[in-house]
Protein backbone atom coordinates (compact mmCIF):
# COMPACT_ATOMS: atom_id res chain seq x y z
CA UNK A 1 0.00 0.00 0.00
CA UNK A 2 1.39 3.39 -1.04
CA UNK A 3 2.19 5.67 1.87
CA UNK A 4 1.34 9.40 1.62
CA UNK A 5 4.38 11.59 1.29
CA UNK A 6 5.35 13.94 4.11
CA UNK A 7 4.10 17.05 2.26
CA UNK A 8 0.61 15.62 1.77
CA UNK A 9 0.43 14.32 5.33
CA UNK A 10 1.40 17.72 6.71
CA UNK A 11 -1.03 19.72 4.57
CA UNK A 12 -3.81 21.00 6.85
CA UNK A 13 -5.97 22.48 4.07
CA UNK A 14 -8.10 19.47 3.16
CA UNK A 15 -9.17 18.93 6.76
CA UNK A 16 -9.87 22.63 7.27
CA UNK A 17 -11.93 22.83 4.09
CA UNK A 18 -13.96 19.83 5.22
CA UNK A 19 -14.45 21.49 8.62
CA UNK A 20 -15.95 24.54 6.89
CA UNK A 21 -18.88 22.27 5.96
CA UNK A 22 -19.23 20.72 9.41
CA UNK A 23 -22.67 20.67 11.03
CA UNK A 24 -21.21 22.26 14.16
CA UNK A 25 -20.84 26.08 13.76
CA UNK A 26 -18.05 26.07 16.36
CA UNK A 27 -15.97 23.79 14.16
CA UNK A 28 -16.77 25.88 11.07
CA UNK A 29 -15.71 29.03 12.88
CA UNK A 30 -12.47 27.46 14.08
CA UNK A 31 -11.66 26.29 10.56
CA UNK A 32 -12.27 29.74 9.06
CA UNK A 33 -10.04 31.36 11.68
CA UNK A 34 -7.29 28.79 11.15
CA UNK A 35 -7.38 29.42 7.40
CA UNK A 36 -7.13 33.15 8.08
CA UNK A 37 -4.01 32.58 10.16
CA UNK A 38 -2.43 30.73 7.25
CA UNK A 39 -3.01 33.74 5.01
CA UNK A 40 -1.62 33.37 1.50
CA UNK A 41 -0.69 29.74 2.22
CA UNK A 42 -4.42 28.94 2.37
CA UNK A 43 -5.17 30.41 -1.09
CA UNK A 44 -6.34 27.03 -2.43
CA UNK A 45 -9.14 27.14 0.15
CA UNK A 46 -10.50 30.42 -1.19
CA UNK A 47 -13.48 28.89 -3.08
CA UNK A 48 -14.59 27.14 0.10
CA UNK A 49 -14.21 30.37 2.10
CA UNK A 50 -16.26 32.25 -0.47
CA UNK A 51 -19.01 29.71 0.08
CA UNK A 52 -18.77 30.36 3.83
CA UNK A 53 -19.59 34.02 3.28
CA UNK A 54 -23.21 32.86 3.16
CA UNK A 55 -22.96 30.65 6.23
CA UNK A 56 -26.02 30.79 8.47
CA UNK A 57 -23.77 31.75 11.39
CA UNK A 58 -22.71 35.43 11.39
CA UNK A 59 -19.41 34.73 13.14
CA UNK A 60 -18.46 32.18 10.52
CA UNK A 61 -19.27 34.66 7.75
CA UNK A 62 -17.08 37.30 9.35
CA UNK A 63 -14.18 34.90 9.94
CA UNK A 64 -14.36 33.74 6.31
CA UNK A 65 -14.31 37.36 5.12
CA UNK A 66 -11.26 38.07 7.28
CA UNK A 67 -9.52 34.97 5.93
CA UNK A 68 -10.11 35.97 2.31
CA UNK A 69 -8.81 39.46 3.06
CA UNK A 70 -5.57 38.03 4.47
CA UNK A 71 -4.59 36.40 1.17
CA UNK A 72 -3.16 39.43 -0.56
CA UNK A 73 -3.59 40.67 -4.14
CA UNK A 74 -4.81 37.31 -5.41
CA UNK A 75 -8.04 37.84 -3.48
CA UNK A 76 -8.81 41.16 -5.22
CA UNK A 77 -11.72 39.93 -7.45
CA UNK A 78 -13.37 38.28 -4.47
CA UNK A 79 -12.89 41.35 -2.28
CA UNK A 80 -14.60 43.49 -4.92
CA UNK A 81 -17.54 41.09 -4.97
CA UNK A 82 -17.69 41.20 -1.17
CA UNK A 83 -18.32 44.96 -1.27
CA UNK A 84 -21.87 44.18 -2.37
CA UNK A 85 -22.56 41.55 0.27
CA UNK A 86 -25.64 41.91 2.45
CA UNK A 87 -23.64 41.34 5.66
CA UNK A 88 -22.00 44.57 6.83
CA UNK A 89 -19.21 42.62 8.52
CA UNK A 90 -18.26 41.03 5.23
CA UNK A 91 -18.20 44.46 3.59
CA UNK A 92 -16.09 45.88 6.40
CA UNK A 93 -13.42 43.25 6.02
CA UNK A 94 -13.44 43.77 2.27
CA UNK A 95 -12.70 47.51 2.48
CA UNK A 96 -10.02 47.09 5.13
CA UNK A 97 -8.32 44.36 3.11
CA UNK A 98 -8.45 46.54 0.00
CA UNK A 99 -6.94 49.38 2.00
CA UNK A 100 -3.92 47.22 2.79
CA UNK A 101 -3.34 46.59 -0.92
CA UNK A 102 -2.70 50.29 -1.63
CA UNK A 103 -2.28 51.04 -5.35
CA UNK A 104 -2.79 47.33 -6.14
CA UNK A 105 -6.46 47.83 -5.26
CA UNK A 106 -7.01 50.21 -8.20
CA UNK A 107 -9.32 47.74 -10.04
CA UNK A 108 -11.69 48.18 -7.07
CA UNK A 109 -11.77 51.99 -7.37
CA UNK A 110 -15.28 52.26 -8.83
CA UNK A 111 -16.75 49.87 -6.28
CA UNK A 112 -14.97 51.62 -3.41
CA UNK A 113 -16.44 54.93 -4.57
CA UNK A 114 -19.87 53.32 -4.34
CA UNK A 115 -19.01 52.13 -0.84
CA UNK A 116 -18.45 55.73 0.28
CA UNK A 117 -22.25 55.87 0.55
CA UNK A 118 -22.59 52.58 2.40
CA UNK A 119 -25.21 52.65 5.15
CA UNK A 120 -22.64 51.11 7.50
CA UNK A 121 -20.28 53.88 8.75
CA UNK A 122 -17.32 51.55 9.19
CA UNK A 123 -17.62 50.31 5.63
CA UNK A 124 -17.79 53.88 4.34
CA UNK A 125 -14.81 54.98 6.43
CA UNK A 126 -12.78 51.97 5.31
CA UNK A 127 -13.57 52.73 1.67
CA UNK A 128 -12.40 56.30 2.17
CA UNK A 129 -9.08 55.17 3.57
CA UNK A 130 -8.63 52.53 0.87
CA UNK A 131 -9.04 55.17 -1.81
CA UNK A 132 -6.50 57.40 -0.10
CA UNK A 133 -4.03 54.53 0.17
CA UNK A 134 -4.02 54.28 -3.63
CA UNK A 135 -2.24 57.64 -3.79
CA UNK A 136 -2.19 59.21 -7.22
CA UNK A 137 -3.63 55.99 -8.64
CA UNK A 138 -6.87 56.98 -6.91
CA UNK A 139 -7.23 60.26 -8.82
CA UNK A 140 -10.55 59.20 -10.34
CA UNK A 141 -12.06 59.18 -6.84
CA UNK A 142 -11.51 62.92 -6.26
CA UNK A 143 -15.09 63.93 -7.07
CA UNK A 144 -16.84 61.34 -4.85
CA UNK A 145 -14.38 62.01 -2.03
CA UNK A 146 -15.07 65.74 -2.32
CA UNK A 147 -18.79 64.98 -2.09
CA UNK A 148 -18.14 62.88 1.01
CA UNK A 149 -16.49 65.88 2.65
CA UNK A 150 -19.75 67.76 2.31
CA UNK A 151 -21.74 65.09 4.15
CA UNK A 152 -23.01 65.26 7.71
CA UNK A 153 -20.51 62.87 9.32
CA UNK A 154 -17.49 64.71 10.71
CA UNK A 155 -15.30 61.59 10.84
CA UNK A 156 -15.97 60.78 7.18
CA UNK A 157 -15.30 64.42 6.31
CA UNK A 158 -11.88 64.21 7.92
CA UNK A 159 -11.07 60.82 6.38
CA UNK A 160 -12.10 62.08 2.95
CA UNK A 161 -9.95 65.18 3.29
CA UNK A 162 -7.01 63.01 4.35
CA UNK A 163 -7.59 60.71 1.38
CA UNK A 164 -7.58 63.70 -0.98
CA UNK A 165 -4.28 64.86 0.50
CA UNK A 166 -2.83 61.38 -0.14
CA UNK A 167 -3.98 61.53 -3.76
CA UNK A 168 -2.01 64.75 -4.01
CA UNK A 169 -1.91 67.19 -6.90
CA UNK A 170 -4.94 65.78 -8.76
CA UNK A 171 -7.05 66.60 -5.67
CA UNK A 172 -5.66 70.08 -4.97
CA UNK A 173 -8.23 71.98 -7.05
CA UNK A 174 -11.11 70.25 -5.24
CA UNK A 175 -9.63 71.09 -1.84
CA UNK A 176 -9.06 74.72 -2.83
CA UNK A 177 -12.70 74.91 -3.94
CA UNK A 178 -13.70 73.59 -0.51
CA UNK A 179 -11.76 76.43 1.13
CA UNK A 180 -14.67 78.59 -0.02
CA UNK A 181 -17.38 76.27 1.33
CA UNK A 182 -20.13 77.83 3.45
CA UNK A 183 -19.45 75.54 6.38
CA UNK A 184 -16.33 76.45 8.40
CA UNK A 185 -15.75 72.81 9.34
CA UNK A 186 -15.39 71.86 5.67
CA UNK A 187 -13.11 74.84 5.08
CA UNK A 188 -10.97 73.87 8.05
CA UNK A 189 -10.67 70.24 7.00
CA UNK A 190 -9.70 71.36 3.50
CA UNK A 191 -7.00 73.59 4.94
CA UNK A 192 -5.65 70.71 7.02
CA UNK A 193 -5.57 68.42 3.99
CA UNK A 194 -3.79 71.02 1.89
CA UNK A 195 -1.21 71.41 4.63
CA UNK A 196 -0.55 67.67 4.58
CA UNK A 197 0.48 68.05 0.93
CA UNK A 198 3.36 70.32 1.88
CA UNK A 199 5.18 72.36 -0.74
CA UNK A 200 3.20 70.73 -3.56
CA UNK A 201 0.20 72.81 -2.43
CA UNK A 202 1.83 76.21 -3.00
CA UNK A 203 -0.94 77.27 -5.42
CA UNK A 204 -3.34 77.22 -2.46
CA UNK A 205 -1.36 79.89 -0.55
CA UNK A 206 -3.49 82.92 -1.61
CA UNK A 207 -6.68 81.11 -0.62
CA UNK A 208 -5.26 80.07 2.74
CA UNK A 209 -4.09 83.63 3.35
CA UNK A 210 -7.62 84.86 2.69
CA UNK A 211 -8.99 82.46 5.30
CA UNK A 212 -6.28 83.51 7.72
CA UNK A 213 -7.32 87.17 7.46
CA UNK A 214 -10.87 86.26 8.44
CA UNK A 215 -13.10 89.07 9.70
CA UNK A 216 -13.84 90.85 12.95
CA UNK A 217 -17.16 89.04 13.13
CA UNK A 218 -15.39 85.68 12.92
CA UNK A 219 -13.51 86.51 16.13
CA UNK A 220 -16.63 87.02 18.21
CA UNK A 221 -19.37 84.79 16.93
CA UNK A 222 -19.61 81.09 17.70
CA UNK A 223 -21.90 79.60 15.07
CA UNK A 224 -23.23 76.12 15.72
CA UNK A 225 -21.44 73.69 13.42
CA UNK A 226 -23.56 71.91 10.87
CA UNK A 227 -21.70 68.70 11.64
CA UNK A 228 -22.90 66.90 14.74
CA UNK A 229 -20.43 64.46 16.29
CA UNK A 230 -22.04 61.06 16.68
CA UNK A 231 -20.85 57.70 17.85
CA UNK A 232 -19.76 55.88 14.71
CA UNK A 233 -17.96 52.67 14.05
CA UNK A 234 -14.36 52.96 12.93
CA UNK A 235 -11.67 50.38 12.32
CA UNK A 236 -11.71 46.71 11.45
CA UNK A 237 -11.63 45.36 14.99
CA UNK A 238 -13.34 47.96 17.18
CA UNK A 239 -17.02 48.53 17.54
CA UNK A 240 -17.64 52.21 18.17
CA UNK A 241 -15.75 55.43 18.54
CA UNK A 242 -17.19 58.69 19.76
CA UNK A 243 -15.00 61.19 17.94
CA UNK A 244 -13.52 64.08 19.87
CA UNK A 245 -13.49 67.54 18.39
CA UNK A 246 -10.69 66.36 16.11
CA UNK A 247 -7.87 68.98 16.53
CA UNK A 248 -10.41 71.69 17.26
CA UNK A 249 -9.71 73.86 20.29
CA UNK A 250 -12.39 73.72 22.98
CA UNK A 251 -14.24 76.99 23.44
CA UNK A 252 -13.03 78.42 20.14
CA UNK A 253 -15.47 79.23 17.36
CA UNK A 254 -15.59 77.16 14.21
CA UNK A 255 -14.44 80.20 12.24
CA UNK A 256 -11.41 80.67 14.48
CA UNK A 257 -10.51 76.98 14.20
CA UNK A 258 -10.67 77.38 10.44
CA UNK A 259 -8.17 80.25 10.61
CA UNK A 260 -5.88 78.23 12.89
CA UNK A 261 -5.90 75.35 10.41
CA UNK A 262 -5.09 77.76 7.58
CA UNK A 263 -2.07 79.04 9.53
CA UNK A 264 -0.94 75.47 10.21
CA UNK A 265 -1.24 74.64 6.53
CA UNK A 266 0.85 77.64 5.49
CA UNK A 267 3.55 76.56 7.92
CA UNK A 268 3.57 73.04 6.51
CA UNK A 269 3.79 74.32 2.95
CA UNK A 270 6.99 76.02 4.07
CA UNK A 271 9.12 78.52 2.21
CA UNK A 272 6.89 78.48 -0.86
CA UNK A 273 4.19 80.07 1.33
CA UNK A 274 6.26 83.24 1.82
CA UNK A 275 3.60 85.28 -0.01
CA UNK A 276 1.40 84.86 3.08
CA UNK A 277 3.98 86.21 5.53
CA UNK A 278 2.21 89.59 5.77
CA UNK A 279 -0.99 87.94 6.97
CA UNK A 280 0.88 85.53 9.23
CA UNK A 281 2.91 88.29 10.89
CA UNK A 282 -0.23 90.32 11.45
CA UNK A 283 -1.86 87.33 13.13
CA UNK A 284 1.33 86.55 15.06
CA UNK A 285 1.21 90.02 16.62
CA UNK A 286 -2.45 90.86 17.02
CA UNK A 287 -4.66 87.75 16.73
CA UNK A 288 -6.12 86.10 19.83
CA UNK A 289 -4.92 82.69 20.94
CA UNK A 290 -4.63 80.04 19.68
CA UNK A 291 -4.22 81.70 16.28
CA UNK A 292 -1.40 83.96 17.46
CA UNK A 293 0.87 81.10 18.53
CA UNK A 294 0.04 79.04 15.46
CA UNK A 295 0.87 81.98 13.19
CA UNK A 296 4.17 82.52 15.01
CA UNK A 297 5.10 78.87 14.44
CA UNK A 298 4.16 79.15 10.77
CA UNK A 299 6.34 82.24 10.32
CA UNK A 300 9.33 80.40 11.80
CA UNK A 301 8.78 77.41 9.51
CA UNK A 302 8.51 79.54 6.40
CA UNK A 303 11.59 81.55 7.32
CA UNK A 304 13.49 78.43 8.29
CA UNK A 305 14.29 79.74 11.76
Amino acid sequence: MQQPDATTAADPLPALVRALRDDNPVDRLRAAKDLGRLGWLARDATPALVGSLDDEDAKVREAAAHAIGSMGPESLPRLIAMLGHTDKYVRRHAVWALGKLGPLARPALFDLCQSLKDVDPRTASGATQALGNMGTDGAESVVPLAETMRGTNIVLCRLASKALSQIGSPALAALIAHLQHADPFVRGESALAIGWMGAAARSAVPFLARILRGSDAALTRTPPPSFTPTAIEVGADSETLTPPQMNSVEGVSAEMNCRVFAAQALGRIGQTASAALVELREAACHAPEPLRQTAQQAVRKIQGT
